[in-house]
């Protein structure tokens, strides 16, 4: 009689955490798109503003100031919905092959659109890899890496002030590929030097910085790989496989 109270409870234990997860799924996906929507109106607008002339400094950096913090509420929401899928195992993967160079060139075109759209002059990427790896085909999540590889640049741009950065990949053991994202050596100082376990000290797990970094975390653990957290390069990286094994607790499509 016991064991099937027992099991009874288990199966209502079961099904709540499911209606839970559900329920809360539901729940943020209306907030997000309760946020979104205004949201895009604002910085439409505020792009059309800056567009506007003539602007004096103190306009330009009004709308400069609506456009970074827009973006950085848009990357929260973001950040959100995705860390909730994640931990729900509700993410559906896109696994398709694709060439590696395609997609950091695609990006950065994006990244520079991107930037212009916002009037930010602030950062610049150069894409660097070894030439013979150009037709290197990786079999992976063309969205989510994109999304993984802006969570690493909103990173690493935070902790160096300097403008230019480097964007690549290398070929690694174990049939993987290492990506990158690392300060042009010639723009850094000595008091730059900077290890990799400073982006995620305990100490700042109220950041909103420390957030990105778990959702990174878990953005490249879903495409089958791992964060690098050493470095003697300065770089902050992440490897994926090049031919993707299928998780058992995710769809994937």
């Amino acid at each position: 009689m016991k064991s099937n109270i027992r099991t009874i409870n288990d199966y209502i234990l079961s099904e709540n955490k499911k209606k839970f997860k559900t329920e809360r799924t539901s729940f943020l996906s209306h907030i997000s798109h309760g946020i979104r929507t205004p949201l895009n109106s604002i910085m439409g607008f505020s792009r059309l503003l800056g567009l506007r002339k003539p602007l004096d400094p103190k306009q330009k950096e009004y709308v400069q100031g609506i456009l970074k913090s827009g973006n950085i509420l848009l990357q929260f929401v973001d950040n959100v919905m995705d860390l909730s899928q994640f931990e729900a195992n509700n993410y559906s993967l896109r696994i398709k092959k694709y060439y590696l160079n395609q997609i950091l060139w695609e990006f950065t075109e994006d990244f520079y659109n991107q930037r212009i759209e916002n009037n930010d002059t602030n950062i610049n990427l150069m894409l660097v890899w070894d030439k013979t790896q150009n037709n290197l085909s990786v079999e992976t999540d063309e969205l989510l890496l994109k999304k993984a590889l802006k969570r690493m640049i909103n990173l690493v741009t935070v902790k160096y002030p300097i403008v230019e950065f480097e964007l690549g990949y290398q070929k690694g053991a174990n049939n993987s590929v290492n990506i990158f994202v690392r300060p042009v050596k010639d723009k850094l100082t000595e008091d730059m030097c900077l290890d990799n376990k400073e982006f995620y000290r305990k100490e700042d797990n109220d950041s909103f910085d420390y957030f990105n970094y778990r959702v990174l975390t878990h953005s490249v653990s879903v495409l089958g790989g791992e964060l690098i957290t050493h470095s003697t390069n300065q770089e902050f990286s992440f490897e994926i496989p090049i031919e993707y094994e299928k998780k058992t607790n995710l769809n994937v499509i």
